[in-house]
């Protein structure tokens, strides 16, 4: 164990009646909280828990919200979700302040470590058939489950349509902030492309009708590195710290992005239709089956493929925030910006953006 984040754990778990910490191992996939799986033994039985460190800055009504919905899904029983422990206290998280001049402190809390392999992350998944529709059954589980879900608390975020004029913002100010990167290189090559396609969203989005469509809680992370996977089951769905109120329609759009968008060499940034139809079907026919949020309407169908590029930029958005707000790789978020580049120039191309409103229209044939 790592001296330093034994004593810091230990001290965390001391709030807790789970067992006296034995062993620990940091999670290296996450780019916003600090996680471990954590080994205790109490009573002579070893027991395997998940602990995350919050992001500082991260207000408690997000933790509340987050929470409350983890809660209702745990004790439906409707997706995998991990349990949240309590502290000695009958808290859901334990509020550390880690100097005594902190006067912001560290949230912690302590999951269930969900059975299940690690398969995949955010970047370059490739799923089998068989795994795509799963996932699809697993977010349309959720959004059932959800659909009448008052949470506790609120996260900070703005929903989408109302996000765009702030993604706007900061792509155009980049250039002041350029650090001469390679990096900042493809922001200036690419500034105008991206600029129009930011402008061209947030109108079809200010349409009456967009603004209609239905909202719920949504998970708004959800992609294949926050599932679990046993054989081809998804085992664990977790990671709800994005989750908000928003457009159902955005959580099943970013779900595609994240899941159907290709990484491969030449390929990188073409969106596979072939994978988001079967995505889509597999949602779409679950819900048709089952009460609850419903099936996709007319109008999220044809709204759908601008939410698909709308999470793009939502993507894109991060990308530029954490290149710029830390101490990181050019060449790493390179990768990611490209990406988030070239699908823009793939749903840019006309024939291209008449093939994703086809497959969308099969959804209601």
């Amino acid at each position: 164990m790592a001296l330093d984040a034994a004593l810091e754990l230990k001290e965390i778990l001391a709030q807790y009646d789970l067992g006296e910490l034995v062993d620990l191992e940091k999670n290296e996939r996450g780019f916003v909280n600090t996680a471990f799986a954590i080994d205790t033994v109490q009573n002579g039985e070893h027991r395997r828990f998940f602990l995350r460190k919050y992001k500082r800055g991260i207000k408690e009504e997000e933790l509340q919200f987050e929470h409350s919905l983890i809660d209702h899904l745990v004790e439906t029983g409707a997706c995998p979700a991990a349990r949240i422990y309590r502290t000695r206290l009958g808290e859901s998280y334990f509020h550390h302040f880690e100097e005594p001049e902190d006067t912001e402190g560290v949230f912690y809390t302590i999951f269930d470590f969900l059975p299940g392999e690690d398969r995949y992350t955010w970047v370059d998944p490739v799923l089998t058939e068989r795994e795509l529709a799963e996932s699809a059954v697993v977010l349309g589980r959720f959004h059932n489950a959800v659909s009448d879900l008052a949470p506790r608390g609120r996260r900070a975020e703005p929903k989408i349509i109302e996000l765009l004029p702030v993604i706007a913002a900061t792509w155009s100010a980049c250039p002041g902030k350029s650090k001469g990167t390679v990096f900042d290189d493809c922001v200036l090559e690419n500034l105008a492309l991206v600029g129009k396609n930011i402008q061209d969203t947030r109108s079809r989005l200010n349409e009456p009708a967009a603004r209609r469509l239905p909202e719920l809680v949504i998970h708004c992370d959800y992609h294949p590195g926050n599932l679990k996977f046993t054989g081809e089951q998804v085992t664990a769905l977790f990671d709800f710290d994005w989750s908000k109120i928003d457009l159902r329609l955005f959580d099943v759009a970013l779900a595609l992005w994240y899941f159907c968008t290709s990484w491969q060499g030449p390929e990188d940034g073409r969106f596979r239709l072939d994978w988001a139809s079967v995505f889509l079907h597999a949602y779409q026919d679950y819900l048709h089956e089952e009460t609850g949020a419903g099936p996709l309407s007319p109008d999220e169908v044809r709204y759908l493929p601008i939410l698909i590029n709308a999470s793009n930029l939502y993507v894109l958005n991060w990308t530029i925030l954490d290149f710029y707000a830390k101490d990181v790789d050019p060449e790493e978020y390179l990768v990611f910006l490209k990406h988030n580049v070239n699908f823009t120039h793939w749903f840019e191309d006309p024939a291209n953006r008449q093939a994703l409103e086809a497959l969308a229209a099969s959804l209601l044939s």
